[in-house]
């Protein structure tokens, strides 16, 4: 067979070119890597990873989420309340002193 660098036909129906551009793969698929191992060993222990490295999984961060909701809530009450107990804290002080004028 008499491969030229044009597109012709060969044996296989495919051109040389069409064949050359799936070597990468092929290859790929045949050799294993050290990137395929790597995955396929996170695969395996993924959920004892991110227990052993304490890693934030995403419903570690919605729980957080929530709670950071609530907690801002609670704080904005609280700023509420106080603000209501600073103005109660004022008039007492007012009538306090309007008594003790009068006294």
């Amino acid at each position: 067979m008499y491969v030229n660098g044009n597109a012709e036909k060969n044996e296989t129906g495919s051109s040389f070119w069409d064949r050359f551009a799936e070597i990468p793969g092929a290859i790929e698929s045949r050799v294993p890597t050290f990137d395929k191992s790597l995955d396929a060993y996170f695969d395996r222990r993924f959920s004892a990873i991110i227990e052993e490295w304490d890693l934030v999984t995403e419903s570690d961060l919605v729980r957080l989420d929530r709670r950071l909701e609530w907690v801002t809530s609670e704080i904005s009450g609280l700023y509420a309340e106080r603000a209501a107990l600073e103005a109660r804290a004022e008039k007492l002080d007012e009538l306090v002193s309007s008594m003790e004028k009068s006294s």
